[in-house]
C-alpha cells in the first residue's frame, strides 16, 4: 500500500506550519521559555543564600531544608502566576484552590501550623541560638536543637525537653549566655539573722572560702573566678547573690559542678552555726 501525497495536502501542511510559526507565537514561546528561566535562577539565587546564611549562624540542616521547601514553593507559586498572567488566563481558579487548600490546612492543623510559624519567627529573630543556656517559662537548660515546630532544651535533671515553639513566645526567655560565648549563671544563697555571727563573718568564712575552695579546685573548668554580692534581707534571713562563669557548651560540667559551690558553703555555714551555739 502506498501513501500517495498531492500537492493539496503539501500546501495545507506548509499553511498550518506558516500559521504556528508566526512572529507573535515566537515572541510567546520566547517569553514563557524567559520567565521559567527567572523562575530557576530567583530559585537558585534564594536556597544559595539561605544555605550560606544558616552556614553562619549554625542553623541544624533540618531548618535549613525546610527554609529551602518554603523559598521554592514560593518561587514556583509566583511563576506560575506570572506565565498566567501573561497568557491571559484567569487566577480566579488559582487563588480559589489556594484558600480552599488553606482552609482545610487551617482546619486540620491549627497548633501544627501555628508551631511552624512561631519556629519560623524564632529562626528570624534569634533569641537564643545553639549551645545557649535559657530559661524558657521555668524551663531551664541548654538548647540543643531549634526545628520549625519544638525547641530542645537539655535540662539540669539530664533530661532532653521539647518546648513547642508557640509556647516558646508566650513564655518569658531568659538567655544566661554572654555576647563572648560565656554562661554567666547567678543563684541565691540564704542565711537565717544571728546575735552571734555577724555579716562580715558569713562573708569571709563561708561565701568567700567557699568560693575560694571551689575555685582552687576547679579552676581549669571555669573561664572566670565565681563572684557575690549581697541581693536582699528580710525578717527572717540575708541573702547573698553568687555568679558562676562556664564556657559555653560546657552544660554538663556546669551541672556537675554548681551544686558543689552551693555545698561548699552549706557546709561552712554550718560548721560556723555549730562553733557558734
Amino acid at each position: 500500500m502506498f501513501l500517495i501525497i498531492d500537492d493539496n495536502m503539501l500546501s495545507c501542511v506548509r499553511l498550518e506550519l506558516t500559521q504556528f510559526f508566526t512572529y507573535q507565537n515566537l515572541i510567546r514561546f520566547l517569553v514563557t521559555i524567559s520567565i521559567i528561566l527567572v523562575t530557576i535562577l530567583i530559585d537558585y539565587a534564594l536556597r544559595r543564600g539561605v544555605s550560606r546564611y544558616s552556614k553562619r549562624i549554625s542553623l541544624s540542616e533540618h531548618v535549613t531544608n525546610i527554609l529551602k521547601l518554603i523559598i521554592r514553593v514560593l518561587v514556583v507559586f509566583a511563576g506560575v502566576v506570572a506565565l498566567l498572567q501573561y497568557m491571559g488566563l484567569g487566577l480566579d481558579w488559582l487563588f480559589g484552590l489556594s484558600a480552599l487548600a488553606g482552609a482545610a490546612i487551617g482546619f486540620a492543623s491549627t497548633q501544627t501550623l501555628g508551631n511552624f510559624l512561631a519556629g519560623f519567627y524564632l529562626m528570624i529573630s534569634r533569641p537564643f541560638s545553639i549551645k545557649d543556656y535559657v530559661n524558657i517559662g521555668g524551663i531551664e537548660g541548654e538548647v540543643r536543637e531549634i526545628t520549625v515546630n519544638y525547641t530542645e532544651i537539655y535540662d539540669n535533671k539530664y533530661n532532653l525537653v521539647e518546648i513547642p515553639n508557640r509556647k516558646v513566645l508566650d513564655s518569658n526567655i531568659i538567655n544566661y549566655t554572654s555576647k563572648d560565648d560565656m554562661l554567666d549563671y547567678s543563684f541565691e544563697v540564704g542565711f537565717p539573722h544571728s546575735e552571734k555571727i555577724s555579716n562580715k563573718t558569713i562573708v569571709e568564712e563561708c561565701i568567700l572560702a567557699g568560693i575560694e575552695d571551689f575555685y582552687r579546685e576547679y579552676k581549669d573548668l571555669l573561664p572566670r573566678k565565681p563572684e557575690y554580692g549581697m541581693s536582699g534581707m528580710t525578717r527572717l534571713e540575708k541573702s547573698f547573690l553568687i555568679r558562676v562563669f562556664f564556657s559555653k557548651g560546657m552544660v554538663t560540667e556546669f551541672y556537675d559542678t554548681q551544686p558543689l559551690l552551693l555545698e561548699k558553703i552549706v557546709n561552712r555555714w554550718d560548721k560556723l552555726k555549730l562553733g557558734n551555739s
